[in-house]
């Protein structure tokens, strides 16, 4: 491994995608762009990933490190923890870079130095990489019915954020290295079905964000999905929806003050978030969550303590969701 710390760093990481890792790592490596680590955090894989992936570690700029198996957010922590590059990229070992992603983005990081944050619109392929559709960021294929005259008819990226996450995977997401160090860095935390969505929110309010209009990844929809099980009533839904809700909790009341400063309309704002934050039928949980997080920059330590799964506050807003259609 070189000493000289790269510019950029892809962090990776896999878990029982024997099927695609390998072309995800490769449309790393054929990126335009070479001067790239490419971090893998495999996370106690049963299937061959790891010997997949074998043929791949000659090139220098690929490391591959082992654990149990912990979860995607403790992966991801990983792997960025492991990365040297000033700029910071996600792939999913399911997903795929077009070759000329990193380049650009690079590019519009170099033009302007208050960017914190890019992610770009996406293909949509299928398991055998058929393309379904271009996701247009939040200008179409929303994760749920979105509210007329709600906050994404602003067409402020930020704004866009809190009602959905049109960004949809870590994949399609990069920043710098500085939000993620010192005492306030972010990190993955332990949700199942948001953890993407949280650290987008949390990047989106440390500095200016933005939308490449160019599809420069590929999202695979594939029957493993963790979002699948999410909106399956006999599954995850109700774990998901409070997640969601959670989420939200922690971060709208934020973003909605990071307007303040872009002269935006605070009355109009306020009636377009009550008419389309998706609260699930619940708004009197959503107002519980948003006094137990309260006004302070970063969220008390009991806050997050709600995302144990046996957590009695977790139990009782599960249970009422799920008697909600």
């Amino acid at each position: 491994m070189s000493s000289r710390a790269p510019r950029v760093s892809v962090a990776i990481p896999s878990y029982n995608h024997a099927g695609y890792v390998e072309h995800a790592v490769e449309s790393v490596l054929r990126s335009d762009f070479e001067d790239l680590e490419i971090v893998l955090v495999d996370d106690g894989s049963s299937d061959d990933s790891l010997a997949r992936l074998s043929r791949l570690e000659s090139d220098a700029r690929l490391r591959v490190f082992r654990q149990e198996n912990q979860g995607a957010h403790a992966a991801l922590n990983r792997a960025l923890s492991l990365s040297r590059g000033d700029l910071l990229f996600i792939l999913n070992s399911d997903d795929a870079f077009a070759p000329r992603r990193i380049r650009e983005f690079v590019r519009r990081f170099d033009a302007d130095p208050n960017l914190s944050a890019l992610c770009s619109w996406m293909r949509i392929i299928d398991p055998a990489g058929a393309v379904l559709g271009v996701k247009e960021a939040f200008r179409n294929m929303p994760p749920w019915p979105l509210a007329p005259g709600g906050l994404t008819e602003r067409g402020d990226p930020v704004l866009a954020l809190l009602e959905a996450n049109y960004i949809a995977t870590t994949s399609n997401f990069a920043f710098r290295r500085i939000l993620v160090e010192g005492a306030d860095a972010l990190r993955f935390l332990p949700l199942r079905y948001a953890h993407d969505w949280d650290f987008f929110l949390g990047c989106a309010t440390r500095g200016s964000f933005d939308v490449v209009p160019e599809a420069l990844v590929d999202y695979r929809v594939h029957p493993a999905n963790t979002i699948k099980e999410g909106v399956d009533a006999t599954g995850g839904r109700d774990a998901m929806r409070f997640e969601i809700l959670w989420v939200l909790g922690r971060h709208a009341d934020r973003v909605m003050r990071g307007t303040e400063s872009r002269a935006l309309d605070k009355a109009d704002l306020a009636a377009r978030a009550r008419r389309s934050l998706q609260v699930f039928g619940s708004p009197e949980l959503f107002d519980l969550l948003r006094v137990l997080r309260g006004g302070a920059s970063t969220p008390p330590a009991a806050y997050d303590h709600l995302l144990a799964a046996d957590h009695p506050f977790r139990r009782r807003a599960e249970a009422a969701l799920a008697r909600i259609p």
